[in-house]
């Protein structure tokens, strides 16, 4: 898809260096005042040896606050994104071969990843994923609207080789394997409420109420059906979280760390019983010393899966060293799906550089191993190792 490519390249690349910078009206004092953010990303990724050698995305985001005369910010942000990723499994969500004699799977509530003969084939996606409106003031803040579930924004994990394109919760998967995911996104950018409380001595506690998982967002997809199956649907879904990061002040290292629940009822019409109340539990920190920095995540779900076994859990550990501009990362993720009978191990090491505020490069070996529960041996074309050079660049205003 060479006219998919050369649109994402554009939006992803040479324009960004183009852009204009964020628009801003500094009147936060002002009673009355407003102010203005305009922002802008690009990524292009790139891997020779895999399935997909070129990936990228470009998203933009536009806010805009009111100050009232107490102090509160009452305001309204919205954010576009476009991306070409894995046609595969676009999104994350896809299906894998099905066990040798064994018919299509539908997927699990919270990974979503299914088995079934046919492939999905999705080019150049666009997505309204933000819009929401907010106030924020002393008694912490509200939104309402397209947005994150609390789990997802109280979300923390260990250093990342790369932005978009990592070993767990990628955006863009040039391989098509990666099926780990710890970033607790329940929901998409789903219709919802949430409430965020201040942050008191570090810490900081919240809730989100989805009625129905019903968007189609980029990254997590809850309403998306399989090729040859269906999925089960999402509705009211509760999520809890809390969110530390504190900076230590004898020894100056500065925490992070989240923890997270979540709980929503599903429903599957082919079949009532198969699916029942989806549960799922993650947690992840990091710390950040002078010479290095260190992190990991973990989420355990049952994948709303009451019938069958079903549970999907996945982790990830990394460490990061720099030396100025340059940044040495090390990162080891697996995950297992036991509805989607997938099971995968995974490890990268490579350097990241800042050589301006705005532009980052990374560059890394990859690693990345894909098997089938209860089956002998993966079909050639999928499953199995994938390895090899991968390298992305961003560029953010």
């Amino acid at each position: 898809m060479p006219n998919v490519r050369f649109v994402l390249l554009a939006l992803a690349s040479p324009l960004a260096a183009l852009a204009p910078t964020a628009a801003a009206q500094d009147v936060w004092d002002d009673p009355g005042g407003v102010e203005t953010d305009v922002s802008f990303e690009g990524a292009l990724v790139v891997a020779p040896n895999a399935d997909e050698v070129v990936l990228g995305l470009a998203k933009g985001g536009l806010s805009a606050n009111y100050v009232l005369s107490n102090g509160a910010i009452i305001g309204a942000a919205g954010g576009l994104e476009a991306q070409y990723d894995n046609p595969a499994r676009a999104g994350f969500a896809g299906v894998f071969p099905p066990i040798a004699g064994a018919g299509a799977s539908p997927g699990g509530a919270f990974s979503g990843l299914g088995r079934g003969d046919a492939r999905e084939e999705r080019d150049l996606r666009v997505s309204l994923e933000t819009a929401y409106l907010y106030i924020d003031g002393g008694y912490g803040e509200a939104r309402l609207g397209l947005d994150d579930g609390i789990a997802t924004r109280f979300f923390e994990g260990g250093p990342l080789l790369f932005a978009h394109s990592g070993l767990v919760n990628p955006a863009l998967d040039p391989s098509g394997q990666v099926i780990a995911r710890t970033d607790h996104d329940l929901t998409g950018p789903a219709m919802k409420v949430s409430y965020a409380s201040p942050r008191i001595i570090g810490l900081r506690a919240g809730v989100s109420y989805t009625p129905e998982a019903d968007r189609q967002g980029l990254d997590r997809d809850p309403a998306r059906d399989f090729p040859g199956t269906t999925r089960p649907e999402i509705e009211d879904a509760f999520e809890i979280a809390l969110n530390l990061s504190r900076r230590l002040p004898e020894s100056g290292v500065r925490l992070r760390a989240g923890a997270a629940y979540s709980q929503a009822d599903t429903r599957f019409l082919p079949d009532p019983t198969l699916y029942g109340t989806v549960e799922t539990w993650s947690a992840g920190a990091s710390a950040e010393f002078s010479k290095f920095r260190i992190g990991g995540s973990y989420l355990a779900s049952n994948n709303g899966s009451d019938r069958l076994a079903g549970d999907y859990s996945a982790w990830s550990v990394s460490a990061a060293v720099p030396f100025g501009k340059l940044e040495a990362v090390a990162e080891v993720a697996g995950a297992e799906d036991e509805l989607a009978g997938l099971t995968s191990d995974s490890w990268q090491l490579g350097l990241a550089w800042k050589p301006l505020d705005a532009w980052r490069l990374a560059a890394g070996w990859r690693n990345v191993d894909t098997d089938f529960l209860n089956s002998a041996a993966p079909p050639p074309s999928t499953g199995g190792s994938r390895k090899g050079i991968v390298i992305e660049i961003t560029r953010s205003l």
